[in-house]
């Protein structure tokens, strides 16, 4: 899980690095891409951690047929800025998802609090990253330019989620350090 994370970060960050230069005929290329990886990275992430066996089926089907969507999306329909309806699909599949996955979690008992565990800081920073890009994604590509002047904005929101990202990182650190320390007592179990 935290490679495709690792993974998602790198090719988003260099993604994001070039859109400045990118002209005209990458732009549609460009956005196909960044929402593909996104969603196979936050899919998988989500994917990893469910337990039931069905709802990662349904989980795959739905990428299967969302990626199929984007092909077609990306050879059929022109937009002028981003591709806003897959990235509004995109968003409303990969938060139904969390919402499944929270019930899951909800459903049974632990003995930890749920914010101990890595994924969720990983979740968490999904969930606020797509809810708060959502509008400023769909209507950016409805050549408003009052809206275009606060696009700047996602950039925090995008800021936000590697945050929480390197705290699940800093969390799975700490549980594999923690689980490494030998124990002070000596195991001297002689029956």
């Amino acid at each position: 899980m935290v490679i495709a994370i690792i993974v998602y970060s790198g090719i988003i960050f260099l993604l994001l690095s070039f859109d400045e230069f990118l002209n005209r005929s990458f732009r549609d290329l460009y956005s196909a891409v960044y929402t593909t990886v996104e969603y196979s990275c936050f899919a998988f992430v989500i994917t990893d951690v469910i337990k039931s066996k069905k709802m990662k089926a349904i989980i795959f089907g739905l990428s299967l047929l969302f990626m199929i969507y984007e092909a077609v999306n990306f050879f059929e329909i022109r937009f002028r800025t981003i591709d806003s309806v897959p990235i509004g699909i995109e968003t409303i599949l990969i938060l139904l998802y969390t919402f499944y996955l929270f019930y899951e979690q909800f459903q049974t008992i632990e003995t930890i609090y749920i914010y101990n565990n890595y994924w969720f800081w990983f979740i968490v920073g999904i969930i606020f990253y797509l809810s708060s890009s959502f509008f400023f994604n769909i209507l950016a590509d409805s050549n408003n330019l009052k809206f275009q002047q606060y696009w700047y904005l996602t950039y925090i929101f995008e800021t936000v989620k590697n945050i929480l990202f390197v705290f699940g990182i800093i969390s799975l650190s700490r549980k594999h350090s923690n689980g490494k320390h030998s124990p002070t007592i000596p195991y001297l179990d002689l029956i």
